[in-house]
């Protein structure tokens, strides 16, 4: 009986959990990541994850192009610096753009995408 109740306890703490970041992988020991947040009332907001797995800190300059079947619709920059072991995640205290020539519709149904198209890491104190 004592199984059967974690085991369901466990499944509806996961099925609770929020949409996961989608790994877009590592460069320099910093790892990228980014998800769809989906207001009620608002646009779409594309909110990124960063952490920095170094033992010291990091610059890191981002570009991001927003694909609209096939094609760029939008491009989305942002520099930062990452202390050592520092975890950057969504709006709170991430960075998140909010696309103006897409709509959730086009974002839910598939036919928008993301990709990195410039990853700059360089080591160097954060002011």
């Amino acid at each position: 009986m004592k199984k059967s109740l974690a085991i369901l306890s466990f499944c509806l703490l996961a099925s609770c959990a929020g949409p996961a970041y989608l790994s877009k992988g590592t460069t320099e020991d910093v790892e990228i990541a980014y998800r769809w947040n989906h207001p009620v009332n608002g646009p779409s907001e594309l909110w990124l994850r960063l952490k920095n797995n170094a033992d010291h800190a990091k610059h890191i300059s981002l570009g991001i192009d927003l694909y609209y079947q096939g094609r760029t619709v939008e491009l989305f920059e942002t520099d930062t610096c990452l202390r050592a072991g520092q975890l950057l995640s969504g709006k709170l205290n991430g960075i998140y753009f909010v696309p103006e020539r897409v709509t959730t519709a086009q974002i839910k149904d598939g036919s928008a995408s993301v990709e990195t198209t410039r990853t700059i890491v360089t080591p160097g104190p954060c002011p």
